[in-house]
């Protein structure tokens, strides 16, 4: 299949890489010796952790997290870096800015870390996206027939997870057709809520046991393929073409 290199809109709510890593050291000793690495084009702040967004992250089993008094995160003009006890977390500042300024962000900071010679290696790499399509319903756009056993039943909404090897990496596939999420629509106004339908895509390669960055990040390209090739599979070609595909 011919993957287009960008879509409009892209819809993407969140673009997520996590990469971990192990280091002989304690977490409360690496923070400062990460942070001090970083120069003064990043700004370090410390807060309380982000509430679960509904409909999404509540029913996922959640990474590892230390509660060292809220998130440790690092951010600068295009991304943000929250630093968890064996693991770095990026996503983008604002809105998603693409693979192709995403991933020099990415492996900018990754230098920072192995510069300081405290990561004994790296081992895993993980990509998450999210699209998110108000008042959509999947049935009509995506290749995937959510039906079950009970046919005279019309549901509202509906959740699917599965969870599979593809191409020496794991994936796991959330699709939610058309639940209520609450969105902000103005100022001091009320959130409305609004029937959503969400494209939730994580793709992960374990034991990566490597310290060479420029591995570690050509197995993050890997990855990002990978993201491209499942959620262009899941469209109709009918709807990718309302999404001005560009090749």
């Amino acid at each position: 299949m011919r993957l287009p290199s960008k879509i409009t809109p892209d819809s993407i709510s969140d673009a997520v890489v996590e990469i971990r890593y192990l280091s002989d050291l304690p977490f409360e000793i690496l923070l400062g010796l990460f942070v001090d690495a970083f120069d003064e084009s990043y700004t370090y702040i410390s807060r309380p952790p982000k509430p679960p967004r509904p409909g999404i992250q509540e029913s996922r089993p959640r990474g590892l997290v230390i509660n060292l008094g809220g998130e440790k995160l690092l951010y600068n003009d295009k991304v943000t870096i929250q630093l968890r006890e064996n693991a770095f977390v990026f996503s983008c500042l604002d809105k998603y800015i693409g693979w192709k300024d995403f991933r020099p962000e990415i492996e900018k900071a990754m230098e920072v870390v192995a510069n300081t010679g405290k990561v004994t290696k790296w081992t895993r790499v993980g990509l998450r996206y999210i699209s998110e399509y108000p008042k959509t319903d999947l049935k009509g756009c995506t290749n995937f027939d959510f039906t079950f056993g009970l046919p005279n039943v019309r549901s509202s909404s509906t959740a699917f997870r599965t969870e599979f090897n593809y191409n020496e990496a794991r994936v796991i596939l959330n699709l939610s057709n058309q639940i209520p999420v609450a969105r902000q629509q103005a100022l001091n106004k009320l959130p409305e809520v609004v029937s959503t339908s969400i494209i939730d895509i994580d793709v992960i390669q374990e034991t990566v046991n490597e310290l060479d960055i420029d591995r570690v990040m050509g197995i993050a390209d890997k990855m990002h393929l990978i993201e491209k090739e499942v959620f262009f599979t899941l469209l109709t070609e009918s709807f990718l073409q309302t999404l001005n595909p560009e090749y």
